[in-house]
């Protein structure tokens, strides 16, 4: 009896590690972060230079290249990605066309899907350069590097946007294009079209963009002598209706998981009050927030809609003045995606019985100011506000790690069948009491 007892929990304990391995391993913490770092320039002269970098961690695929330039708070110059297929590995850029006796800084970057990682900042100073100063003969200064301008962007509407630059290839053939993204990480890239060695404007249709959504860009041009960013520049998509939504290209990748909760009222005297709520946004779509709010529960007056962007969770404020005392007000959160619109439970306050100068105050949107914020909520916050109002799932975020939950999924049911199937000797006394 002791003996089959102890299989059992053999058993358990096996199944019990693999199912901790298997979440360990698809569970986004256990992945390496991508880590970089910028080493000492080698081979400097007084036009070249070779920039060398060190990968370290992460995952693949993993592209690496480094900014430089004269300013180390603006770098204007970039060497082109390669990609390397080692998650551990020295990699240089030799780097040509530099002005003698200048200081140049730098930094090795590293991307892949998940983020972009940036090394420490070093410099070098290029050497003196005799030829430039008494016989130009053995220097080519043909052409230089590209100059490039970000314009602003037009016919903006809920899911597209076109994108405007202005290159000119100073006497080289040049190539431009555009980075894009919901931040200045810039991990979008636009596909790269040759402008030729002279001045071209230049612009491109981004679609399948989210919207009520703030992204970033900027113009980059390339030729012989370097790479060089334009300025950059933001745009913001229009809300999209229920019928856009039907008809979005990708709509089977988009999702509205929109969650409201209502906090209660602080600050309160007798002529303001701070409403707050909580907005969890677990879906693709960006959505808007504000509160309703008035004497009775029908509410009837609104504050400002201010926009919650990309964050997945936010706590919203908003503070209204204005108000009369020893008054009892009613409120409630309110998000909009576009799709749906949510509203949070119904709370109420009342304002301080204290007598005000002015009497004629009332509960209406032309005398009544509010200021709303909002704050993003950390991911420790989040998991404790609970998986009831986060919408927390322990599924797998990737085809990795649904392979493993299928493996952990099989080995369950293997091993349940080998746990729970009589043994040979029970099956032998069964035949002998028949």
């Amino acid at each position: 009896m002791f003996n089959k007892t102890m299989k059992k929990a053999q058993k358990i304990s096996i199944l019990l590690i693999i199912t901790l391995m298997t979440f360990g391993l698809w569970s986004p913490r256990a992945n390496a972060a991508l880590s970089i770092t910028t080493n000492n320039a080698s081979n400097v002269g007084y036009d070249r230079a070779i920039l060398s970098g060190m990968l370290s961690e992460g995952s693949l695929p993993i592209n690496a290249y480094f900014e430089f330039g004269t300013n180390p708070n603006s770098f204007n110059l970039a060497t082109n990605p390669t990609y390397y297929n080692s998650l551990s590995s020295n990699f240089t850029a030799p780097i040509s066309g530099l002005s003698s006796t200048t200081t140049y800084y730098f930094r090795a970057i590293a991307e892949n899907p998940q983020g972009r990682v940036y090394g420490n900042i070093l410099s070098f100073t290029t050497s003196y350069n005799p030829n430039y100063y008494t016989n130009n003969i053995n220097y080519n200064y043909i052409g230089s590097q590209p100059a490039i301008t970000t314009n602003p962007t037009t016919v903006i509407s809920g899911n597209s946007a076109i994108l405007n630059g202005f290159v000119n290839g100073n006497g080289l053939s040049t190539t431009a294009w555009f980075e894009w993204d919901t931040n200045t990480n810039f991990t979008n890239s636009t596909s790269q079209n040759y402008y030729g060695e002279s001045m071209n404007s230049f612009n491109i249709t981004l679609n399948n963009l989210y919207p009520n959504t703030l992204y970033y860009f900027r113009t980059v041009a390339q030729n012989s002598k370097g790479r060089v960013f334009g300025n950059t520049m933001s745009f913001v998509t229009g809300p999209m209706s229920y019928t856009s939504y039907t008809n979005y290209p990708n709509n089977q990748f988009l999702s509205s998981d929109l969650r409201v909760s209502t906090n209660p009222a602080t600050n309160i005297d007798s002529t303001s009050a701070q409403l707050n709520g909580l907005i969890v946004n677990s879906g693709t779509i960006s959505s808007d927030t504000y509160f309703e709010w008035g004497t009775t529960n029908s509410l009837g007056n609104k504050t400002e809609v201010i926009s919650t962007g990309s964050l997945p969770a936010i706590r919203h404020a908003n503070t209204i003045n204005g108000l009369r005392s020893n008054t009892t007000y009613y409120f409630r959160a309110v998000a909009n995606n576009g799709l749906v619109v949510k509203y949070g439970e119904t709370n109420y306050f009342t304002t301080d019985n204290t007598n005000i100068v002015n009497t004629n105050i009332t509960n209406t949107t032309n005398t009544t100011k509010n200021t709303p914020t909002i704050t993003p909520v950390s991911q420790d916050e989040r998991i404790n506000i609970g998986a009831s109002v986060i919408g927390a799932s322990f599924l797998p975020n990737n085809l990795f790690g649904w392979l493993l939950l299928f493996i952990l999924i099989l080995l369950v049911i293997v091993l349940a069948q080998r746990l729970f199937r009589p043994s040979p000797l029970r099956q032998e006394q069964v035949m002998i009491q028949h």
